[in-house]
């Protein structure tokens, strides 16, 4: 029998071709994560949303803070005892558990309107996918009555 050789397989390998920017791709190598680790990891993050990081919020504070205005009497005192608020009232004590509620929201591609559930969604999307098919086919009927007139022979009279 055979020894096994190499790492484990995790799952499945397929060749992806990405073009990110150089600051994006600068986002991946930070880690020190592989580019397959890195996007598990923030997939998994993404699909349990109580497992939020503590660092993304302090990337979020860092990147704001570089590209807003700041109040003028915020000094550095007050803007670390601002962050420390603000990871205090978003995490359980000592954890990576978030202390907040997250709400899924399905966008209405055709109206843009949100809805908290894809039942809702598709229930409002219905009376105007309707309405809108009704038109599409009333504006066709009236686009064929159009070409059928202009085909007809016309007789024209010169005197």
């Amino acid at each position: 029998m055979r020894k096994k050789r190499g790492r484990p397989a995790i799952g499945i390998t397929k060749k992806v071709s990405i073009t990110l920017t150089e600051a994006e791709w600068a986002e991946i190598a930070a880690p020190g994560l592989t580019i397959g680790a890195f996007l598990r990891e923030r997939m998994r993050d993404m699909k349990d949303t109580n497992h939020f990081p503590r660092r993304y919020f302090e990337e979020y504070w860092k990147m704001y803070l570089r590209g807003s205005d700041v109040p003028g009497e915020a000094t550095e005192e007050i803007l670390h005892e601002a962050k420390e608020k603000l990871i205090r009232n978003l995490y359980r004590k000592d954890t990576d558990d978030l202390s907040i509620r997250t709400k899924v929201q399905f966008e209405c591609p055709f109206t843009g309107k949100r809805y908290g559930s894809a039942e809702k969604l598709v229930r409002a999307a219905i009376p105007h996918l309707v309405q809108s098919v009704i038109a599409e086919k009333k504006r066709k009927a009236e686009l064929e009555e159009v070409r059928k007139r202009n085909q007809e022979p016309k007789l024209w009279i010169d005197l």
